[in-house]
């Protein structure tokens, strides 16, 4: 079944897309390739079934986040992976504000691009198929159901959530301040975030110490 396996990279280094294609290939994905934003927003017009788009930033003409912006206008569940240059931590925080599910700086190491990948694909799956069940509860059922999609994807939302404010605790070695300045939040409002998610900002802090 090859329906939402379908993934686009759009790179305009052909080194990089051919490394990824042959990784996705082997993990059994279907694989699109676009040198620049208006090949990728071509091919997105005619794949309805793609599930993820993995693209570069920095590229001739209009540039990933542009590309990211509107293939979300185009496909709003699409999941999309931006890859960043080293340093850009803005723009992987504009990438996130505008829907990416994920980012990776370059050079990227490959275990957690294909970890990546897997997890956007996989969440794919369980939001089309929740969309289904949706579905399938409003024919069985006259009153309004709880939406299992919306709870699903609320769940998705709080995961990744703790999950970016882990990486950014890691990053500056539990430094709250500097943590919550990347993160383009006042330091109390960051610190409302690790309550809620249950972090420790000072697990990050001995366990740098204790490497």
């Amino acid at each position: 079944m090859t329906q939402n396996k379908i993934v686009l990279i759009v790179d305009d280094e052909e080194p990089i897309r051919k490394l990824l294609r042959a990784r996705f290939e082997r993990e059994g994905l279907n694989v699109l390739t676009a040198s620049h934003a208006g090949e990728a927003l071509e091919i997105l017009l005619h794949t309805p079934d793609l599930a993820l788009l993995v693209t570069d930033v920095k590229m001739p003409g209009k540039d990933g986040l542009a590309l990211t912006a509107e293939a979300k206008e185009f496909l709003p569940d699409l999941k999309v992976i931006v890859m960043t240059g080293h340093g850009e931590k803005s723009t992987a925080i504009s990438a996130l504000r505008l829907g990416a599910c994920d980012y990776l700086e370059k050079p990227f190491d490959m275990e957690e691009m294909t970890h990546s990948v897997n997890r956007a694909i996989k969440e794919s799956r369980l939001e089309n198929r929740a969309e289904v069940l949706d579905d399938r509860s409003s024919d069985w059922n006259n009153s309004e159901p709880t939406s299992s999609y919306t709870l699903l994807k609320k769940k998705w939302s709080e995961s990744f959530e703790k999950e970016y404010l882990t990486k950014v605790l890691i990053r500056h070695q539990g430094n709250v301040t500097a943590a919550a300045k990347e993160a383009c939040v006042d330091r109390s409002n960051f610190l409302r975030l690790l309550r809620r998610h249950q972090i420790d900002a000072a697990h990050y802090r001995m366990t740098k110490k204790a490497a």
